[in-house]
């Protein structure tokens, strides 16, 4: 959510040389530094269009002046032109004055170039989607589907409809996303931060990156949120209120799906009323990604979700979008939600904070918020995950003992392992919980099974084996439409694990969908081939 670092400053420094030049040179040059300062401003309100229009009189009246095309390029890498940005920095980067200042920028864009080089893109009305074709090929479906229905949902709920085509670009491993995303691997992996909205696009990590993927349909949504929200508002919105409509819309994109705080986030809110340790507003300050610990990070987003329900409640999502215009129309935040709310903004969050207090929120013991690990999804993927994960360590020996077992087809033998573990752990933990059902499938106990599943999925419903156990338990019961259903939000998550497209190609076929059947054979050849 935060401006580039390395542009802001070398253009003040390119500025200030060129002024310092211009002085003893001819009017018009006068009339360049005013263009350039006026283009800087529109990049920096994230109104690419305006900045686009100085760039090309720069480029029309005064081609040859290397702060011009300094200027053009940089405007062009907003654009998604890397090529062209290329060009003119490197005809920039002849002036001394320039090249002191300007090449880091260079380096950032041709290091950036040397991924995006390779993407493939596909245009719909209103995106424009880049990947890299080998790899992530199989996500052009899904996410151009999710998006489009996200721009017509968001544009309902915020006034806000983007009239350029919105460019979202894949970011095919760990490296290039921390580039173009400016984190590093370990502030990425701490906050769990996998999207980013920056540089005038949507920009996410491939699912492919994460061992189980993660909820990246949600996550484009998300990102999306915070892109109508820099234009509607000129880029001038705090991160606790980017944050809070962004998480309070990011599931906006599935129709009949009312916003709803995730069990854990919930949890995490319980316990922050509990020993009253909330992060403030001001902490979260310039992005949730810099803060220290992935719970703070997760309390951080459930807070702020809280705050724009209390918001949402009091009227709606005209009341939001007031807030949002009095913004745009050069009020601050807090003079913005104080005319809305009508007390000061102290005393708003003073309300906010005791509404919130007074509700019932469940506090769930051991409930974990799973780790972020950029580690690329192996291309042959087990159902049932590794013990290894279970931290808890009478837990994890008898879930190693149950696995021994159920291997060997002793399906009773190794429930009364995997409940042992259950009981050690005294939580619910999905790898576990996973264990445990699947042999009770084996052993026919299906309303065990669909009853520890169910539970497992409201807890952790980032956790795609679940999805997997629940489609064999109702493919087994004969409940095919149903089994269809959870393994398709499966893709939500990880279309990168064959089983779900073998699997729905098998259930398809037994209900005569031999179009969908079809579709998934050949997303299973394109992950095996």
């Amino acid at each position: 959510m935060k401006t580039f670092f390395i542009t802001s400053a070398c253009i003040v420094a390119i500025i200030t040389a060129f002024a310092g030049k211009a002085v003893a040179q001819e009017e018009k040059f006068f009339d360049v530094i005013g263009d350039i300062t006026y283009g800087e401003e529109c990049l920096q309100a994230w109104q690419i269009e305006e900045a686009s229009a100085v760039a090309e009189k720069l480029l029309l009246t005064v081609p040859d002046n290397p702060y011009a095309c300094f200027f053009a390029g940089e405007v062009r890498f907003y654009e998604g032109n890397y090529e062209e940005s290329l060009s003119l920095l490197q005809k920039a980067l002849k002036e001394p004055d320039i090249a002191q200042s300007g090449q880091k920028f260079y380096d950032f864009v041709d290091k950036i170039y040397q991924t995006t080089g390779k993407f493939k893109e596909v245009r719909t009305e209103h995106f424009l989607f880049r990947y890299l074709e080998e790899k992530d090929e199989i996500l052009v479906d899904y996410a151009l589907d999710t998006l489009e229905k996200a721009y017509s949902a968001i544009g309902n709920d915020l006034n806000y409809f983007p009239q350029k085509p919105i460019l979202v670009e894949v970011f095919p491993d760990a490296e290039s996303f921390c580039t173009i995303s400016t984190l590093s691997k370990n502030e990425i992996e701490t906050s769990g931060t996998v999207a980013i909205c920056l540089f005038n696009r949507v920009i996410i990590t491939s699912p492919r990156l994460l061992p189980r993927g993660y909820q990246w349909l949600d996550t484009l949504t998300h990102e999306y949120v915070h892109y109508v929200i820099m234009k509607k508002t000129h880029n001038r919105v705090p991160i606790w209120l980017h944050e809070g409509l962004a998480k309070y819309e990011e599931k906006r994109w599935v129709e009949g799906t009312p916003p709803k705080l995730p069990v854990s986030l919930e949890s995490l809110i319980a316990e922050a009323i509990e020993k009253d340790y909330f992060i403030t507003f001001e902490q979260m300050h310039p992005s949730l990604a810099k803060l220290k610990k992935k719970e703070d990070t997760a309390l951080a987003f459930a807070e702020v979700f809280t705050v724009i329900s209390y918001l949402f409640n009091r009227g709606g999502y005209p009341f939001l979008t007031s807030i949002l215009g009095g913004i745009k129309n050069g009020k601050s935040t807090e003079d913005a939600v104080s005319l809305a709310t009508g007390v000061s903004f102290p005393e708003f969050d003073k309300n906010w904070l005791q509404v919130l207090k007074q509700k019932k929120f469940r506090r769930i013991h051991g409930i974990q918020i799973l780790p972020t690990k950029l580690q690329e999804t192996s291309a042959l993927v087990d159902d049932m995950e590794s013990v290894a994960e279970i931290e808890i360590k009478d837990a994890r020996k008898y879930a190693i003992l149950g696995d021994l077992l159920r291997r060997e087809g002793l399906h009773s033998a190794a429930i009364l392992e995997y409940e042992k573990a259950f009981r050690k752990a005294g939580t619910v933990l999905p790898q576990i919980q996973n264990k445990l059902a699947m042999s009770y499938i084996m052993d026919t106990q299906y309303a065990k099974a669909e009853e520890i599943l169910k539970v497992a999925l409201e807890y952790y419903p980032e956790y795609t084996t679940t999805y997997i156990s629940l489609g064999e338990l109702y493919q087994r019961k004969g409940e095919y439409d149903t089994a269809i259903e959870i393994l398709s939000q499966a893709n939500h998550i990880n279309p990168f694990n064959p089983i779900i497209h073998k699997n729905l190609a098998q259930l398809y076929q037994k209900v005569g969908r031999k179009e969908d059947a079809a579709g998934e054979l050949q997303r299973l050849m394109l992950l095996t081939k």
